[in-house]
């Protein structure tokens, strides 16, 4: 019995120590010029959410925002002093969000970011690379939309373009083909997150949200006079949609130069809406 009780005071002598050492570290830290800065840092940084709304067309996503992570930063630092580049970060996530709106349309990306993302509808891929030039030559990347069907007839050169920050959105209908759609991005080893498309007379939300996958939704569909037709409706965190044709060809470039003229960013979706 003796034996036991020793035990037993060996046991809270140790976690005494343990929680006086760690303390007594704290205190020390906190007293740290290093760990003082980092929380002046963190004062001046912190970004809070911009908070996204409901509408009765559907949803409009919220900016997370970001704070300094005390602990990690400090730890980084500990032993190199204070410097700004080894800070980490965590994110402060909204209210409205991915995860939370699967049952809504999103219908547009926050105001604030002061982007609009570009897509084309793939019909034939006839006129794609030219497509792609002229946004290479621009400096943008755009959005591209098809079904499962086409994604998988063409992966080879459609990987290279998803891997280049050219996002692919699924358009069909069809369960089964919305699998081979998830099959086939997800064998591009990239940890984006999938989107569905719904414009026109297109609308697959009940389907896509059974795999857990958010579902855009446009009305800025345009398959001809797409630079008059964006220029009526212009908006920051707009989605537009363009038919792969030669007259959007034709006056893509023009369009690209009228958006970058208002100083307005054009982005891929997967940007716009983180």
């Amino acid at each position: 019995m003796k034996k036991y009780f020793e035990y037993i005071g060996l046991i809270a002598f140790a976690l005494f120590s343990f929680y006086y050492t760690e303390k007594v570290t704290k205190i020390m830290n906190n007293k740290d010029p290093v760990m003082v800065s980092i929380k002046e840092y963190k004062e001046k940084t912190k970004e809070t959410c911009k908070e996204g709304y409901y509408t009765t067309d559907g949803v409009v996503l919220g900016v997370n925002g970001k704070i300094v992570d005390i602990e990690e930063s400090y730890s980084n630092m500990a032993s190199k002093g204070y410097d700004e580049s080894l800070m980490v970060f965590e994110e402060v996530s909204c209210s409205v969000n991915k995860e939370n709106t699967l049952e809504n349309y999103i219908i547009k990306g926050n105001e604030v970011k002061n982007s609009v993302s570009l897509f084309i509808e793939i019909k034939d891929m006839s006129l794609l690379e030219k497509i792609i030039d002229i946004s290479k030559n621009q400096n943008i990347k755009l959005n591209l939309i098809m079904d499962g069907k086409t994604l998988e007839k063409n992966k080879t050169y459609l990987e290279k373009l998803y891997l280049d920050n050219y996002d692919i959105l699924y358009s069909g209908s069809a369960e089964e083909d919305l699998k081979m759609y998830i099959k086939t991005i997800k064998s591009f080893k990239s940890d984006k997150r999938l989107y569905c498309i719904s414009y026109n007379e297109i609308d697959n939300i009940e389907i896509c949200k059974k795999e857990k996958i958010n579902t855009i939704k446009s009305i800025y569909y345009y398959d001809k006079n797409i630079l008059l037709n964006t220029k009526t409706n212009f908006e920051r965190g707009n989605f537009y949609i363009y038919k792969e044709n030669n007259l959007t060809l034709k006056e893509l470039n023009t369009l690209i130069n009228y958006i970058k003229g208002k100083n307005i960013n054009i982005v891929n979706i997967t940007e716009l809406l983180d």
